[in-house]
Order: C-alpha cells, then structure tokens, then sequence
C-alpha cells in the first residue's frame, strides 16, 4: 500500500475558483508518483469544523504525512458575532495542537502547518490574520512552512482579495512543495 499524504485545510487549500488542473496541491500531487495524495480541504472551515471532521477526513486513512492550514476563517469577525473573531485566539491555539495531536496518534510521521498568506482584505483582517499566524508558529508537535514570509501580493490574488489566482497556487507550489517533496522522501 502506498503510503499517505494529507492536505487538511480550508479554501485555500481545496482551491476554491480556481480550475481543479491549477490547484498547488494537485500539481504537487503530480510529483509524488509514490504517494497517495488526498485533499480534504473544505471552504469555510474552521479549526472548530476541522475538528469535528477530523475522524472521518483524517483519523479513518492513518495518513503518514498530514499538511494543515487554517486560519483565515478563523480569525474573521462577522456582524452577527458582535465583533468576536469565529475562533477565539485561545480556542484556536487549542484546535491546532489537538489537530497535530491527533494527527501524530493516528500514524502521521510529521505534521506540517502552514502559515496564512497576506490578503489585500484591509488592515483590521491583516492585523487579525497576522496574529493567528504568530499562534501557528508557536504550536508544538508540528513542523511550520511559514507562508505568509514568502508570499506577495497582488497577482497572486483574485479580485476578492483573499483567494488565490492561479499565480497565486503556482507561487504556495514553489513555497510549500519543496518540503513537502523532502518528508515524502524527494528530493527538492
């Protein structure tokens, strides 16, 4: 059986608006001839909803490799929450060492989490956004690829100004494709 990679994260990751060919993890997906690559990455998603998925996206394949990223639903404030970010900063640190947690006691030989790129969202959201990645680089148990440091903007977005283009997939391939290649065993 051929061993497993994980990619468990939100829009970014599942690559929402862009065509499935141009998605980063489907073209790393292509350099890793040996593994089986699954993608269970939902837009919207939460670290909270992340959690509550986690046996049935996660748990069930005992994945070798597992690559999380979430954050910038996370941090986001709705009106209707009354100014309250969606995850608490304390819930979230939380949610992410549970994650790592879990995802080591079910077979995961590494754990990466990958820091949030910067959007063009206005500086409140930035601000916020920022923060939940300092929380990221913090956890424990798990190996960081700190995206936001390597990440430009503004050809890398859609006009929504949080979602990658396909310029934007080509560039988290360059950034996170590299190690990821180095865990499953190829070199970069």
């Amino acid at each position: 059986m051929k061993p497993r990679i994980i990619f468990f994260g939100d829009s970014i990751m599942s690559g929402e608006y862009v065509s499935p060919h141009l998605h980063w993890v489907t073209t790393l997906s292509r350099e890793l001839p040996d593994w089986l690559v699954m993608n269970q990455s939902v837009p919207g998603d939460t670290t909270r909803m992340a959690l509550e998925r986690m046996p049935g996206d996660v748990q069930k394949y005992h994945p070798d490799v597992l690559v999380v990223q979430f954050g910038m639903n996370d941090c986001n404030h709705w009106e209707t929450d009354e100014g309250l970010p969606r995850v608490s900063e304390l819930a979230y640190e939380y949610n992410l060492r549970e994650i790592a947690r879990r995802g080591l006691r079910f077979g995961a030989e590494s754990v990466m989490f990958l820091t949030s790129h910067p959007t063009l969202k206005g500086d409140e959201y930035e601000k916020q956004r920022s923060h939940y990645n300092r929380i990221v680089r913090a956890v424990d148990y798990a190996d960081v690829i700190d995206v936001e440091r390597q990440f430009g903007c503004p050809d890398e977005l859609l006009e929504d100004q949080i979602h990658l283009s396909a310029r934007g997939h080509e560039v988290y391939h360059h950034i996170v494709g590299p190690r990821v290649k180095e865990i499953c065993g190829y070199s970069s």
